[in-house]
């Protein structure tokens, strides 16, 4: 829950002003051998912005980086960013000259940092917004931490936060409504309706921490878990939230007086972490989504918006964007076909490779 004292300062706002490596990304930046930088974005900020333009609010964007990156810069254009700055280290200069030339004053700027190097500009704005990742020093300077972390969402969570302030909230839902129905009514009319009166079915069971364990001749082959679980007898399908999927290594000892010395000899291969999924309930093939991670038992660490896994083959697959970070390198692609503890990887369409690995902060 917001506090007054929060939204008061946000229906002052006219100027949005954020960093953007650990703000809009993550704070990992790739560097290629060529020198340029590639940037992981979050779809969230971009409905963030999307929501921000059609507002009807007059509040100007500005970007402040101290680095410089060729795919920033097509990316500000891409959301319609008012004000760029790169290369940028005295970033409350920048941000107080947009302000000058906007005719606003300090109370008027909203700021999101997440490091020393925006301390300046969060002291002198009206509302300073930080995420949960930041030092103690910026935090103790904000006006509040978003609950979302760098990457995530964040400009997303602070431009929420301005329409509703400003009272545009319902009008911005209004506008996206509209726009969900027209599509809906263009599929509509392009698409069949085999049963056009049916409803949308009810699940049979709500089940609370939902297990599955896949097994061959009584050893597990993965143990699934998930904090909620609806199934739907008809479709043989369980909808899952929160799952974690653990893959186990074939057992080291096979014994044949004792199964469950058996099972104590296995030991972990890999595990997989989604907030969404769905099980067929026949043939354990899987379907997660919403933001996938899997990592290995060495480290190696894949991440994903979306993974299926065919329990006969025993593979994962996806035709999303991937990103797999190793302890030397950093694979980047689309589309993927793997072994669940990412042993053997391959990449449909590869786009760069990074050897060795460059990871710099801001």
């Amino acid at each position: 829950m917001i506090s007054k004292k929060i939204l008061n300062k946000a229906k002052k706002i006219k100027l949005l002003a954020m960093d953007i490596d650990g703000v809009l990304t993550s704070g990992e930046i790739i560097v290629l051998n060529s020198g340029e930088e590639i940037k992981i974005w979050s779809v969230k900020d971009r409905m963030g912005f999307a929501l921000l333009k059609n507002s009807g609010l007059s509040i100007k964007l500005a970007w402040v980086t101290a680095r410089e990156s060729r795919q920033v810069e097509e990316r500000s254009k891409e959301i319609g960013v008012d004000y760029l700055f790169q290369k940028c280290l005295n970033k409350w200069e920048r941000v107080s000259s947009c302000a000058r030339r906007l005719n606003l004053q300090p109370d008027q700027i909203a700021y999101i940092g997440d490091d020393l190097v925006d301390l300046k500009a969060l002291k002198n704005v009206g509302l300073a917004v930080c995420p949960p990742e930041s030092p103690k020093e910026i935090k103790e300077v904000c006006d509040f931490q978003t609950t979302i972390s760098s990457g995530k969402g964040v400009a997303r969570e602070v431009i929420e936060i301005l329409i509703k302030a400003q009272g545009q909230w319902q009008a911005v839902l209004s506008k996206f409504s509209i726009f969900l129905i027209a599509i809906l009514l263009t599929l509509s009319a392009c698409s069949p309706h085999p049963n056009s009166t049916s409803s949308i079915e009810k699940p049979d069971q709500w089940i609370e921490k939902f297990t599955i364990t896949e097994t061959r001749n009584g050893i597990p082959i993965w143990i699934l878990q998930s904090e909620m679980a609806q199934v739907y007898n008809k479709q043989k399908k369980a909808t899952l939230d929160q799952i974690s999927i653990q893959f186990m290594n074939p057992p080291k000892e096979l014994s044949s007086k004792s199964l469950i010395l058996t099972k104590k000899s296995q030991t972990l291969a890999a595990r997989l972490s989604a907030p969404k999924g769905e099980v067929n309930l026949d043939s354990h093939n899987l379907l997660v989504w919403n933001g996938v991670k899997v990592q290995s038992e060495d480290g190696t660490t894949l991440y994903s918006e979306q993974l299926r896994y065919s329990t006969d083959k025993q593979k994962i697959f996806t035709e999303a964007p991937i990103k797999i970070v190793k302890k030397d390198s950093i694979l980047i692609g689309e589309g993927l076909e793997a072994d669940p503890d990412l042993s053997t990887v391959k990449i449909f369409r590869h786009e760069a490779s990074i050897h060795p690995k460059t990871i710099l902060n801001p």
